[in-house]
């Protein structure tokens, strides 16, 4: 099983915040991924090396406030094929859902 975050990391930044503003944050770091995340794959998909980096950039930002470094890895990768940017997706999908985890046990 990958490791998708730094757990122990991601629940002490959620708890120095509170269960509200930690749910809040969860969401908003939710949307961020998923929109840098659909810019990266859609740059690497027309070539576009400049999106990437603006991407990869605000990626490894949002990827390193919860050790989330097989996802920043992947971004930071090839993604010239179908199978790299799915696995890119997948492991965004699989790094959200753990860091909601951790937010949503936040009391």
């Amino acid at each position: 099983m990958i490791q998708t975050i730094d757990r122990d990391l991601a629940r002490e930044q959620f708890e120095a915040l509170g269960a509200e503003i930690a749910a809040t944050l969860a969401q908003a770091v939710e949307a961020d991924m998923a929109e840098w995340g659909d810019r990266l794959v859609a740059a690497a998909s027309a070539g576009d090396d400049e999106a990437m980096r603006r991407a990869r950039h605000s990626l490894k930002g949002l990827c390193g406030n919860f050790g989330a470094t097989e996802l920043e890895q992947l971004a930071n990768g090839r993604l010239d094929s179908e199978a790299e940017r799915a696995r890119f997706l997948a492991c965004r999908t699989a790094t959200v859902a753990a860091l909601l985890a951790v937010a949503a046990a936040v009391e």
